[in-house]
């Protein structure tokens, strides 16, 4: 009968320490280095069912040295029922690859049957003749606090986010109040801009109905005078109604009535057109956008904000198309422009320039207003921070607006002098991004 093969060693040969037999020498080198690094030790003599513990892994677990037991089924059964499927899984896996680290996290329990979470890790190091599993080494490792603390945080994180999901709450809250003390401010200018052209076409509209009453009197009475058996008479009445109607002067001024009626008429669809291109109705999504043409629109309808104080001056320069969602540029100029009409106390001008450099398109909004004091001037894109009296603002259209512009991958930033008047700079990427997850259409006020 042929000799059996050797036992196969699945790791380095160990130091002199190991030459001796028994527990004593089993711990003496490697045991020593573990255990004052805080780590319990084992080995399992998979043969023959005993472990060796070390007076460190018996100390975690409360027990004297040796208090433990020697075997396999002593661990097991320390094991918390609801983890045990979790061991073996674990340990089947290593020794199928010893490549694969053995290490899990399971419940064990005290002498006083309460239970610590502990850390167990292994290396298979010896297979027998047939390749089965011989010898295991490993270490255990006291993680309750760690598991504790792990929960703190966890119970932290939930809060952290519940918090900020009351915040995001509240902030919607704030942006739709800033909607709309926005739409109140913007309503009022443009139903003010709305009421004279419909005002005078309203006027015209009278004095064409009392026109056209005139004139077919005045038909009616010819007819008659046609139909008449004594026409002399009733042509010369009808010719006395022409006078009194004065006909001539009524040829002349209908057409000046029709035409400012429809100039009136015009204006008001100038305007509600202005209003779409503003909001871009329908059109929330990325696309490439002529920002001149929401400069305009935007202007449009601020004119009543706007023309009583200062002249609006266009050096517009040659602008490709821009990606962007144009409702919230068109919201970012609209903030913009309302502070700088806001800014000139008397009559000033607000200039508008557009123009290229680079890879980004620039929009510069000056006016020559009051100017912004350098102390508050590093302050004035905080949410909240306004200069306006109690009721005036909430102090969120710069925070918003500039929030708008980093999340289109650009740049929001002002420069002022006291007395001379500020200027507003947004820089947009000319090239195509991926618009981020979080960008949605916001509502920024004009109020800061």
């Amino acid at each position: 009968m042929a000799a059996s093969a050797p036992p196969r060693l699945l790791s380095p040969p160990l130091p002199s320490c190991w030459s001796a037999t028994g527990a004593d020498a089993s711990g003496a080198c490697w045991q020593l280095a573990l255990e004052c690094g805080g780590d319990g030790v084992w080995d399992w003599n998979i043969r023959d069912g005993k472990v060796f513990y070390g007076p460190r892994f018996n100390a975690l677990l409360g027990y004297d040295d040796g208090g433990f037991g020697d075997d396999s089924e002593a661990f097991v059964n320390h094991v918390h029922p609801d983890d045990i499927g979790r061991l073996r899984q674990h340990l089947r896996a290593h020794f199928r690859d010893e490549g694969t680290p053995f290490c899990c996290d399971l419940r064990m329990r005290d002498p006083n049957y309460a239970y610590r979470w502990m850390q167990v890790r292994g290396q298979l190091i010896e297979r027998n003749a047939d390749g089965e599993p011989a010898r295991i080494l490993g270490t255990v490792r006291d993680i309750s606090q760690w598991r504790q603390d792990e929960a703190v945080l966890k119970a932290q994180l939930a809060e952290t986010v519940r918090l900020n999901q009351q915040l995001e709450g509240a902030q919607v809250q704030l942006v739709q109040s800033e909607k709309l003390a926005a739409i109140g401010q913007l309503a009022a200018g443009v139903a003010h801009e709305l009421k004279t052209p419909i005002g005078f076409v309203s006027t015209n509209f009278g004095t064409l109905e009392r026109n056209v009453g005139d004139m077919l009197g005045l038909i009616a009475a010819y007819h008659a005078a046609a139909a008449s058996d004594d026409p002399a008479q009733a042509l010369a009445a009808a010719e006395a109604q022409y006078v009194a109607a004065d006909i001539d002067y009524l040829r002349e001024d209908l057409p000046a009535l029709f035409a400012e009626s429809r100039d009136g008429l015009d204006r008001v669809q100038r305007i509600a057109r202005d209003l779409k291109d503003f909001s871009r109705v329908g059109e929330q999504d990325w696309q490439f956008a002529d920002l001149h043409r929401g400069l305009d629109s935007t202007i449009n309808i601020l004119r009543y904000e706007i023309k009583h104080k200062a002249e609006v001056i266009r050096e517009y320069g040659e602008l490709p198309e821009v990606w962007c969602v144009p409702s919230m540029i068109n919201q970012v100029f609209l903030n913009l422009l309302a502070n700088a009409a806001q800014a000139i106390e008397t009559q000033g001008t607000i200039t508008v320039v557009t123009a290229v450099e680079g890879d980004k398109v620039l929009i510069r909004i000056a006016d020559t207003g009051s100017g912004i004091p350098p102390d508050i001037l590093n302050r004035i894109f905080a949410p909240f921070f306004t200069t306006k009296a109690a009721g005036k603002g909430t102090g969120l259209g710069l925070s918003l607006a500039q929030d708008i512009i980093r999340q289109h991958h650009g740049r929001l930033f002002a420069t002022s002098v006291p007395g001379q008047g500020s200027t507003f700079t947004i820089e947009l990427p000319l090239t195509e991004l991926q618009p981020p997850d979080t960008l949605k259409p916001a509502d920024t006020g004009i109020n800061t």
